[in-house]
């Protein structure tokens, strides 16, 4: 019986680990861990993964204004380096199965060009049998005044 207990609280403090230190697709929680993550994909080249969290019908849409579907977005950042990547001011706004997150980027990359302010990202996350997919980013440079 003592047995039992001192499993059952070991069972129950386990819960409360909080954060895992090393972030990954499985552990994610959220919208806003699944968007660093993809980020971190395509800094360290990882297709695999940027390609499987990427919807089948996926539009993504970028400062000079290009669309993009699934197949030509993942041709852009193959075609590139992300040297660096800070994100910002970030909300993750639930709608449903959908989120929704907004946040301020600032990125090395010769393709986005240049934004000294940074640049303004939406994008729209989906639950589909329970893995988050990214079906829709917008990525707008920030005009200083």
């Amino acid at each position: 019986m003592r047995f039992m207990l001192i499993l059952m609280v070991l069972g129950l403090l386990s819960g409360c680990a909080g954060v895992p230190k090393h972030l990954t697709w499985t552990n994610a929680t959220g919208a806003e861990q699944n968007e660093r993550l993809m980020w971190q994909a395509i800094h360290d080249k990882d297709w695999a993964n940027v390609e499987r969290h990427l919807s089948p019908t996926f539009v993504g849409v970028i400062p000079d204004g290009r669309i993009f579907d699934r197949a030509s977005w993942l041709q852009l950042w193959q075609s590139t380096d992300v040297r660096e990547f800070l994100q910002g001011e970030l909300q993750v706004r639930p709608e449903g199965q959908d989120m929704k997150v907004t946040y301020i980027f600032h990125v090395q990359t010769p393709i986005l060009g240049p934004a000294p302010e940074g640049f303004r990202v939406m994008s729209v996350w989906q639950d589909v049998k329970s893995r988050w997919i990214l079906s829709a980013i917008s990525i707008t440079a920030i005009q200083s005044h």
